[in-house]
């Protein structure tokens, strides 16, 4: 992937959304960060800053979570424009794979998305 600064950089702009729209900022453990030239993606699952799986509850989420429909996985397309790091596409707790048209809806390298 890319040295410790790029790293904690990338993560850092994937979890503003997170903060956004779950009013919380996970720990992510990193499954998977590819990154091709201006483009990265990053496959993770979220987890309580203690480590223990991500708790749902008291965000927009909350009910979906207690019906089983949401997951701990965190997907996210980063693009690097002046500035930084900005994520173009996202998935919150995803219950298939929703990055699977990522590379032809916003023309990012599909080999991102393959194995690390």
């Amino acid at each position: 992937m890319t040295d410790q600064n790029e790293r904690a950089a990338l993560l850092d702009a994937a979890r503003a959304p997170m903060r956004a729209e779950l009013g919380k900022e996970p720990k992510f453990r990193v499954d998977r960060l590819n990154r091709d030239g201006d483009w990265a993606f990053l496959l993770a699952t979220m987890q309580e800053a203690d480590g223990r799986p991500l708790d749902f509850a008291g965000t927009p989420l909350a009910e979906a979570a207690k019906q089983g429909m949401v997951s701990r996985t965190y997907a996210a397309l980063l693009r690097h424009r002046p500035g930084g790091w900005e994520v173009v596409a996202k998935a919150i707790g995803p219950s298939d794979v929703a990055w699977e048209d990522w590379p032809q809806r916003y023309g990012a390298p599909a080999k991102l998305f393959g194995g690390s």
